[in-house]
């Protein structure tokens, strides 16, 4: 019974999401209300009360499950990896994003997502600097300072292709990303 009571509140909980994302397609963030939510999921206020206390918990939410998609796909890299070559973990995160691109278009024109940016960006780093790996390298204060670089650089230019201020694809952004690391930046920016 139990177990069935937890697959009823895990639909419930998405059902009010889904129609979040749907709602925020159709309007700004601080204009969904609680009504609206569930009418649009088709339940009642009391099952959106029992799981959520106001529509920016709702918010929270799928911005931690998108962190926490993004940090699952990023489970079998370690440092060594991303100090080594980070083409592979940079494929990764692209293609998650670009799998949910509507929805993080929407989080960027509908509601401020530099919260989301913040919490994806610490948490990385926090993975990153929290592997065993780390106690090998003697300037702990010069490799945090590279992880934040790399991974905040990352994310700023994410967003920056995200908003269209980057006129490329993400898997474009990649690629280019790729070949500068591997290549170093003058061999990317080659003179005339």
């Amino acid at each position: 019974m139990e177990k069935k009571r937890n697959r009823n509140a895990l639909r419930s909980i998405n059902m009010i999401m889904e129609a979040y994302v749907e709602l925020l397609s159709e309007k700004p963030a601080e204009k969904i209300t609680v009504t609206a939510i569930v009418n649009k999921a088709g339940l009642n206020r009391s099952t959106f009360y029992a799981h959520f206390s106001c529509p920016n918990d709702v918010m929270d939410m799928l911005e931690q499950r998108l962190v926490e998609d993004l940090l699952n796909s990023l489970k079998k890299f370690d440092l060594d990896g991303l100090m080594n070559d980070p083409g592979p973990l940079l494929e990764i995160v692209s293609a998650r994003i670009e799998a949910r691109m509507d929805y993080v278009k929407l989080m960027f024109e509908k509601h401020s997502a530099s919260q989301w940016l913040d919490s994806l960006r610490e948490a990385v780093i926090e993975k990153f600097m929290s592997d065993p790996q780390a106690d090998r390298y003697s300037d702990k204060d010069m490799l945090l300072l590279n992880v934040r670089f790399f991974v905040g650089g990352y994310i700023s230019l994410c967003k920056d292709c995200i908003t269209n201020r980057l006129n490329m694809p993400l898997s474009s952004l990649t690629d280019t990303l790729s070949k500068t690391i591997s290549g170093g930046l003058n061999a990317s920016c080659v003179q005339q």
